[in-house]
């Protein structure tokens, strides 16, 4: 180590290397909820900083599955850089201890909770320097001599084993592998992260920092407010309430289609709205069966992996293009989206997606050092089981048409294929279609906000196909399909679901409704 140390390199650049090193350590200029937050008191601050430094330089010297696991969390970039989010991570079992359980066998439950309570956004980057080959990939996790830099208001301090062995200027960066303890200045933690909803969650100050970590399904649809249309923003500004008053989210539809607002309850039909598949998520569990068609005798479009390993000698690894190239085989997946209305054939369309479109796939990676009888080597691994899901937004929207509810029914069905070649045959699909009763309706024109009942005109919203708001009736509908595409789920769509459930100005992002198939998540927009 102490050579190690002595080899430190003055890197003089005009900040670039340093920004990708100490990738949070300035002041953020943000406002959350509009209201400018007390910062706390910086040297209190910086004392913890330092603190947590020392307990993480303890772990990481003693305990490879720490290392380990600092690395693949990192892979992730869950935001877009190599950062590990403590408050994200704490919890994660480490064998058969939680990363906090640990650390706090280096420290004290009273020290790790001070220092929880006074750097919310406690983060763990891990380096990676291109000019010296310093990258997360080729982290070594057998080196026990990886230090832990924290950066102070004067200086940069290493840590090794607890003890701060060196501290050196700002504009210095050592050419080895390093930890840095920082502030994470890309996501706010919610307000009520203390709820079950929101614990273990975070916001994204920008949709451009939302990176590569999965999605559970019970997750939300966070996308850029720029990429919803005005008319689902100006909607939701009347209705954004979960209490089912007038003002609930189920109504955005009304003002969408027919202009209608709490204090205008008649309008007509805007013809020239659509609505279009704009987000999606494939779960990687679907790999083995999208790609399973691949007879080389017959044209097909199923991608797949054609070498789950692959090596280079040479001190310079492969790039991403390169590696997809080894290891997949040409083509893209041909996702088929089938919309059923009330009459005639359903709109099919379809959307081409390659697999690196849908899909992180996590890549294993290890790197071997030169010596005199020996080229420098590096090694990749594929494993679909690795794989996690990217937020696709579609570069050409699927047009799914728009919602007629005089002139059609209240409820949509979409079914989700991936499109493989073969012989086509005619199914014939059965749904069960609500419509509004005609008394909604004046000639052209909506008489009212959500649903008038026949009988006493109260007004309300059809909580299922037994209100007497509605009609139901079975449709009959016929649709050509190759036996051979793979079916992924379908989904019901109901008028009266939200657009929008979240609109954050302050991050310029909102939460959209989301439909899961089990196996496709997906998510509209309106035009």
């Amino acid at each position: 180590m102490k050579a190690r140390l002595l080899s430190l390199k003055v890197c003089l650049t005009f900040g670039l290397i340093m920004g990708l090193f100490l990738s949070a350590c300035t002041e953020n200029d943000f406002q959350e909820n509009g209201k400018v937050k007390k910062s706390l008191n910086a040297s209190i601050k910086e004392e913890n900083m330092t603190k947590f430094a020392s307990i993480l330089s303890k772990a990481v010297y003693e305990r490879k599955e720490v290392r380990e696991f600092l690395k693949q969390e990192s892979l992730k970039q869950f935001d877009k850089n190599y950062d590990v989010l403590y408050y994200l991570v704490k919890d994660e079992t480490i064998g058969n201890e939680t990363l906090r359980d640990i650390l706090i066998s280096y420290s004290s439950v009273e020290e790790l909770e001070k220092i929880e309570r006074s750097i919310p956004l406690l983060n763990i980057y891990v380096s990676r320097i291109e000019f010296f080959d310093i990258l997360p990939e080729n982290l070594d996790t057998d080196d026990t001599e990886i230090p832990v830099i924290v950066s102070k208001k004067s200086e940069n301090a290493l840590f090794f084993n607890g003890v701060e062995e060196l501290s050196f200027e700002k504009g210095e960066v050592p050419n080895f592998h390093v930890f840095v303890v920082n502030e994470n200045s890309r996501v706010i933690i919610p307000e009520n992260s203390h709820n079950a909803r929101s614990r273990g969650r975070v916001i994204f100050r920008s949709p451009a920092f939302e990176g590569t970590n999965s999605h559970s399904s019970d997750e939300e649809l966070i996308v850029g407010i720029n990429e919803v249309g005005q008319k689902a923003i100006n909607a939701f500004t009347h209705f954004n309430k979960d209490d089912g008053s007038i003002s609930q989210k189920g109504f955005q539809r009304d003002f969408i289609y027919y202009g209608i607002t709490p204090q205008n309850m008649t309008g007509s039909l805007n013809h020239s709205v659509n609505e279009y598949i704009q987000f999606l998520e494939i779960d990687p569990k679907v790999y083995y069966d999208i790609s399973g068609q691949r007879d080389s005798q017959i044209y097909n479009r199923d991608p797949f992996i054609v070498n789950s390993g692959v090596t280079r000698k040479s001190r310079n690894g492969y790039t991403s293009a390169e590696l997809i190239d080894r290891m997949w085989s040409k083509g893209s997946y041909d996702f088929r989206f089938e919309v059923y209305t009330s009459s005639g054939a359903p709109i099919i369309v379809f959307a081409p997606l390659r697999p690196d479109q849908i899909w992180d796939f996590n890549i294993d990676h290890s790197y071997r050092h030169s010596t005199w009888f020996r080229k420098s080597k590096h090694t990749y691994k594929i494993d679909p089981s690795k794989f996690t899901s990217k937020l696709v937004v579609l570069p050409n929207p699927v047009n799914i048409g728009k919602w007629d509810i005089k002139n059609g029914p209240l409820t949509r069905y979409l079914k989700i294929y991936e499109d493989d070649e073969g012989e086509e045959l005619m199914y014939k699909e059965t749904f069960e279609m609500s419509f509004a009763h005609e008394t909604n309706f004046v000639g052209n024109k909506k008489i009212s906000l959500g649903l008038k009942e026949e009988v006493n005109s109260t007004i309300g919203v059809a909580g299922n196909i037994e209100s007497p708001t509605t009609i139901t009736k079975p449709i009959e509908i016929n649709v050509l399909r190759s036996v051979e595409s793979d079916y992924l789920g379908s989904i019901k769509m109901y008028f009266y679901d939200p657009v929008l459930q979240e609109v954050s100005t302050n991050t310029n992002s909102v939460i959209v409704h989301k439909y899961d198939t089990g196996s496709v998540k997906v998510g509209l927009v309106v035009k």
